[in-house]
């Protein structure tokens, strides 16, 4: 088995390790990937957070993993999330580094991928509310192309990672664009 994981200061190592623990457990390629299902639980539990028109189910790891059931967010698309404890101090600089970590690694568990960075964008310092977001296109041996967006959102309550994969663009994008705006509604600090 190969782990990596990219050599920045406490918290951030174990921050980064759970990302990829995430990633590896959830990011196939498509929606229809090779993933078996969790087992029935006693009861459904709902999301911390949920966008209409989107089948969920629970993931190992504390993964939350939602299915496009609709035409508009394009057919196969997918989004997971997990949250995290707030308070990461992780920068912009160290996030754009990890990609690089998490790109090589997921390049070695599948010979022949070929995974290209599109583009890094985020707010700089560690104030929160903040959000990084890493756009990147796979191509798998066979030609089959997905476009992601895996993005850490951080805000007063906890800190997420977010990841939303599709075969086009477009859809990866507006559907990332969706689950965030929900997720850091979630992470902000309550109202009264």
């Amino acid at each position: 088995m190969i782990t990596a994981a990219p050599a920045f200061p406490g918290g951030n190592r174990v921050f980064i390790r759970s990302l990829l623990l995430a990633l590896f457990t959830v990011a196939g390629i498509g929606g229809a990937s090779a993933q078996s299902s969790p087992a029935p639980t006693a009861g459904p539990q709902a999301p911390p957070v949920s966008v209409s028109g989107w089948s969920y189910h629970r993931g190992g790891s504390d993964v939350h993993i939602f299915h496009c059931e609709q035409p508009s967010c394009g057919a196969g698309s997918k989004v997971t999330y997990r949250l995290y404890a707030a308070n990461n101090p992780m920068t912009l600089q160290q996030f754009r580094a990890s990609q690089d970590q998490i790109i090589k690694a997921l390049e070695q568990r599948k010979p022949g991928q070929r995974i290209t960075l599109l583009g890094v964008d985020g707010a700089k310092g560690t104030a929160v509310p903040r959000m990084y977001r890493a756009r990147r296109l796979t191509v798998t041996p066979d030609g089959t192309s997905e476009y992601q967006v895996n993005g850490l959102l951080f805000g007063t309550r906890a800190s997420a990672s977010l990841i939303s994969s599709a075969h086009d663009e477009k859809a990866s994008n507006d559907n990332y664009a969706k689950f965030a705006a929900a997720v850091m509604l979630a992470l902000a600090p309550k109202t009264r």
